[in-house]
Formats: structure tokens, sequence, C-alpha cells
């Protein structure tokens, strides 16, 4: 995710004058021989290289023992009734909108929690979704909603009312291409994947053909309001994942423990990258240049077999399938090759001080508490660990909260909004 909020101005310089205070004293803290923060160019490309932080230090930053609003019941009125929340984001006044795409819908709440309205419903007419991905700012104080099935983005205004809907052109169809050889997607529609704070788009077309084995192959491209013609950003590595057929039945999944690709806005360039190493990639965003790589010492190694294995098995669980189905599943699954090692890092946020946020990879037998985080300075510099709320899939990160959703023991979901002291 990608998310950086509006925030009062007078506040963040405080925020960055503190900031600046406790990278001055991480780094002296540690041994002037070390690579810690250290930077060079390379061809245009600055490089920055960063020891990993002591297991045990821990940024001196607070985040509060309980959320300070929890929005969500298990039974009441509908509107408190959350089923898979899949974003949420705080409005320039204080409102949360949550986008509860279980009924495609986009429920508001006043700062305390306290349903307002609902906008949109489930169909294929204006304002509304078949399948609500995600909701953000837009300039002037409207916010986008997009559904991942149609690539369709509506605008709307603070007030909830439809304005307009479009889909991201990812350009003119290229010639067909030769029998067997990989079919282009470049004829459909991007699917949104940043929304920048200058209200242009960041979207992406992947390609994947093959049994056994694959891996997306991502093209991006930035489209600004501004300028007619996209900026491109290059095909990166995406998803792995795996296809076997059964009986003629297509057994279709990600490996366990696959990498994957992200994305976010860091000040002003554009973060994409994917998790196979420690090194997170960042481009111009008026170019596509690529213009800053920061890189974080980390250790790494191959999953097992019995790894592999165990994570399946919780899967199917999860999934849910019992008898001849689950059966289909294990055999199909077989063959699946191990993923060469595990993902470097699981997931990238940034914050109104433009603050890079990377949550650590969980190997197995790695008893965390708790997700952790090493947190970057707007420069690519490492300042420390933090660690967020378990269970808090964390959506957005404010200049003082997380806003974020919690699924307890019996899948009751909840959006939650925790205080952070900096």
């Amino acid at each position: 995710m990608h998310r950086k909020r509006m925030f009062d101005p007078a506040r963040a310089a405080m925020l960055s004058l503190a900031m600046a205070a406790v990278a001055t004293s991480f780094h002296e803290g540690i041994a002037q021989d070390s690579t810690a923060g250290q930077s060079r160019d390379s061809a245009g490309i600055r490089i920055v290289e960063n020891v990993r932080p002591a297991d045990d230090s821990r940024l001196p930053w607070g985040i509060g023992p309980e959320p300070t609003v929890s929005i969500g019941a298990v039974v009441g009125d509908e509107a408190y009734l959350l089923h898979r929340v899949s974003d949420a984001v705080v409005l320039p006044d204080g409102r949360i909108v949550v986008a509860n795409s279980g009924t495609n819908e986009l429920r508001v709440f006043d700062g305390a929690g306290v349903h307002l309205a609902t906008w949109g419903r489930e169909g294929e007419g204006p304002g509304e979704f078949m399948d609500l991905t995600g909701v953000d700012t837009w300039p002037g104080d409207s916010l986008v909603a997009w559904d991942s099935r149609s690539r369709s983005i509506s605008v709307l205004g603070a007030g909830g009312m439809f304005g307009r809907s479009f889909v991201l052109e990812a350009g003119a169809r290229p010639a067909p291409a030769p029998r067997g050889a990989t079919r282009s997607r470049r004829d459909r529609p991007l699917e949104l994947r940043v929304v920048l704070d200058d209200g242009s788009i960041l979207g992406r077309i992947g390609e994947v053909t093959g049994e056994g084995y694959r891996r997306s192959r991502e093209t991006y491209l930035l489209r600004r309001a501004d300028t007619a013609s996209p900026v491109e950003f290059g095909t990166h590595p995406g998803q792995e994942s795996y296809l076997a057929f059964m009986n003629g039945m297509p057994v279709l999944g990600n490996l366990p423990f696959g990498r994957s690709l992200w994305e976010a806005e860091w000040g002003e360039l554009v973060v994409i990258t994917p998790d196979d190493e420690y090194e997170i990639r960042a481009y111009e965003r008026t170019t596509g240049a690529l213009a800053r790589i920061v890189r974080r010492e980390y250790d790494n190694r191959p999953p097992t077999r019995e790894e592999v294995d165990e994570a399946l098995d919780a899967a199917l669980e999860r999934a849910g399938l019992t008898g001849q189905r689950l059966e289909m599943a294990r055999q199909g699954y077989g063959d699946m090759p191990l993923v060469e090692r595990f993902p470097a890092f699981r997931m990238l946020l940034t914050d109104p001080l433009d603050h890079l946020w990377v949550r650590e990879a969980t190997l197995p037998g790695i008893d965390r508490p708790a997700p952790l985080w090493t947190v970057f300075d707007p420069e690519g510099r490492a300042l420390g660990f933090i660690e967020t709320p378990d269970g808090l899939t964390v959506f957005e990160i404010g200049a003082d909260y997380l806003l974020g959703r919690m699924r307890d023991d019996v899948g009751v979901e909840s959006v939650q909004v925790w205080a952070l002291e900096r």
C-alpha cells in the first residue's frame, strides 16, 4: 500500500525536528566503521546501504495500549456489521471511510466511530461496485473508490455524491502474438495500485502463462492529469503461483512463502520493488527512471519441504475444503516446487513525514509476538524497529495514528485507530 495523508503543518514541523534528533541519536550509537546509512551514487542512482538494527532495539515511539476508535460489532445495527473490509481511509475532516467489500458499500463514520452514511451499493451502475477493492483521498476534498473486477474508478464528492467514473487505459492494442507466445494484455484497463497526492494514478497490467511454476510480469504506468501520455516504469517480476490439472480440473494457487511486488508513493519518488531481496527500488515520478536503491542487511534461506507442506495444510484448512475436493487439492499441489528463498520483507507503507515503513518477513520457527517494521527516513537511512499491534492489518499510517483492520478468533472484523506517539 501507499498511504500519505494530509496533516497539521505545525505538528509536522515539530515531528520532523524530533525525527532528526532520533536519527542523529540512532546513528551515533553505531560503530563508525559500519555501513549504516552510507550512500553513494552510481550512474545517477543514489544507493543507500544500511546495517540491520539490533534485534532488541526499538524506536522511542509509542503505540497506544488499545485502540482509540474501534468500528465493528457482532450483532446490532447493520452499518457496524463489517464483512470483508478491503480498505479504509481517514478523510481530512476526520471522518473514516470503510470499504466493506462484502456488501460493496462505502460506510462512513465520524472520528468517534459513529456511523454517518453509507455510499454506493452492489451493481454495475454509476457509483456501484461488483468487487470493491480500495478507497483513497482525491484532490479537491473528493475521494476515489475502485472495483477490481471491472477496473472502474469512481470519483465521489465529500458528501458522497457520485461525480464520474473512468478506467485507466494501458495503451493501444498491439499486434496479435504468434501462436504459442505469451499474449499481451495491453488491451485491458490497468489495475489501480497507488493514488498519488497530486491525483496521478499508478496502475499496472500483468501477464502470466503456462502450467506448473508461474510468476507474473507486471508493467507499470503512471497516468498524470496534466499530460496525455503516461510515464512508464518498465516490467517487474510479480506474484509467484502454481497451476496444475487433476482429472481435467485446474488447481491454482499462490506458492507458500511466494515472493511478490510492492508499490508506494515516497516523497517525489514512486517505489516499485519485488521482495526477493531487501532492496527497495524507487523511481522518478516524472520520467520513470530509477533514482534510489535502499538496501538493508538481512538473513534469509530457502524454505524446506516440511515447512511448505505445513503451510499448505494450514491454507487448505482455512479454505474449508473437505472430502474429495481436499484430496484433489493435496494431489494437485503435490509437485509444487519450493521457492528459491523466503521473501525479504512482507509489506511497505509510507507516512506523511515521508518515512518508509517496511514490515519484516517472519520465517518459520521465529517467535515474534507482533508485526515488526523497519522505519527508514526520507533519504533511506534505517532509523530502527517498531512493533504494531498483533493482528492489525495496517491500511494507513498518519502523523499520529495507525488505521487498520482487526479480525478476532471467530472472524469478526473491526476497523481500528491506534494512537502513535513519536
